[in-house]
């Protein structure tokens, strides 16, 4: 059976929206972490700084990680050799060092942070996006404010984090693939790009922030390429440095990379990024397929529409509610409410190199189809917004829709204990080693 059509556009809900602003969602879960909260300012400063004054011991850690990955990670693309760190810096470390990670040397890496809605400092110097962003993220993600920093400022801790944790969507893993434009897809050896949508300028990024790790054997027998997605990798290369850089005095870059690999364990705290199509069952799915092979796409295509239009809803509905209720000043609300709340945070084991794929993605597969249902309830009852910014104005949203909020608030309080879990593991180097699980 030849599932990849399907299973190709499964993962269209664009890539990119995993809970929307990742800033937002990091504030408010990391705000009462004491080891994040206590901590003194961190001086900012370049990533070039960080590397010449470290580049051994970086040379080091990329090529033991580079070890681990090749025996640990499923169907992990080893990195071609020419991408190696040389033993001596050469006369660009920064493209180097991107290169080396596997991640698009075109990124800006601004100096800023985003300040939460309604604290703003409109007397600060403010970047504009398409100074952060690489031009194919721009939309829709064009809306945020990006307070400018000076090299050598001291700022908080948990501003640079939580700023650093919506980083990823601003194109660290653009056109990284074989079949992808720009000058690394030959390079980098990922192969073709497994899934994701055309459409989307940034759909390039999916594997990256997507793992499909629970399906049924017929799944993966038929369509193996959804096995061909690394969010964990990321993971665990950011919580590394994130490491090496507090180590070695880089407060500054401790935190940035450790918002880095964050983001990708918020991603996997959204359902519609941890199953291919929530809700349709292996018959279901199969008996589409071979209606498609006989001539009759309609089911098929009508599935992945449901899919991606549910996903791109809800987190519109969820952004624009939360959006409101920091504007509004409401605390105690029960959405804001589930990110702060660290009542499960000691049910969930200690933070692994395979926590993303046995806890965190698991978790979420599991509540796919509940969530799925749900939206799609909501759906049948209430209008379908148009954009981020237009659902931030509609004024006959009452976000009064009890099984679907429910599940929303659950899993956000999942992408709060997680946050906690992966930030305090990486703000504890001693708990897990740099390269082993």
């Amino acid at each position: 059976m030849k599932l990849k059509t399907l299973l190709l556009l499964c993962s269209i809900a664009p890539s990119a929206w995993g809970w929307s602003n990742h800033t937002v969602g990091s504030y408010l879960a990391l705000q009462n972490l004491p080891a994040l909260r206590d901590a003194p300012l961190v001086e900012v400063e370049p990533l070039e700084q960080f590397l010449t004054q470290q580049y051994p011991a970086i040379v080091q850690l990329l090529d033991e990680q580079e070890r681990f990955a090749r025996q640990h990670f499923t169907q992990y693309p080893p990195r071609p050799d020419a991408l190696k760190l040389p033993a001596e810096a050469g006369s660009n470390p920064r493209q180097a060092f991107l290169m080396a990670l596997r991640i698009n040397p075109q990124i800006h890496l601004a100096m800023v942070i985003q300040p939460l809605s309604g604290q703003d400092q409109p007397q600060r110097t403010h970047l504009k996006a398409e100074q952060v962003m690489v031009e194919q993220t721009l939309s829709p993600w064009n809306q945020q404010r990006f307070i400018a920093l000076a090299n050598g400022e001291k700022v908080a801790p948990l501003a640079v984090l939580a700023s650093a944790a919506d980083e990823p969507d601003y194109g660290h893993d653009i056109n990284l693939f074989s079949d992808n434009q720009g000058e690394v897809a030959a390079l980098y050896g990922f192969g073709p790009q497994p899934f994701g949508d055309e459409r989307f300028q940034y759909s390039s990024q999916a594997p990256f922030h997507m793992g499909f790790f629970h399906e049924n054997p017929v799944v993966y027998a038929a369509a193996g390429f959804l096995e061909r997605s690394w969010p964990d990798w990321r993971a665990y290369q950011y919580l590394g440095l994130a490491r090496l850089a507090f180590d070695t005095g880089h407060p500054y870059w401790g935190y940035r990379f450790l918002g880095w690999g964050l983001h990708h364990v918020q991603d996997l705290t959204q359902p519609y990024h941890a199953k291919p199509l929530p809700g349709v069952g292996l018959l279901s799915m199969l008996l589409m397929e071979g209606k498609a092979l006989a001539g009759d796409d309609s089911d098929k295509r009508e599935a992945i529409e449901q899919a991606a239009t549910r996903h791109m809803e809800v987190e519109k509905y969820q952004a624009a509610w939360l959006s409101r209720l920091l504007r509004s000043a409401q605390p105690l609300h029960p959405m804001i409410q589930a990110y702060v709340d660290t009542a499960q945070d000691a049910d969930y084991p200690a933070y692994s190199v395979d926590y993303l794929r046995e806890v965190v993605s698991a978790q979420s597969a599991d509540a796919g189809a509940a969530f799925d249902e749900a939206i799609g309830q909501w759906l049948a009852s209430a209008p379908a917004t148009s954009s981020f910014s237009a659902g931030n104005q509609l004024q006959r949203e009452h976000y009064d829709h009890p099984p679907m909020n429910q599940q929303l608030f659950a899993l956000l309080g999942h992408f709060g204990a997680h946050s906690r879990i992966y930030v305090g593991a990486g703000l504890a180097p001693s708990v897990v080693g740099n390269a082993a699980p």
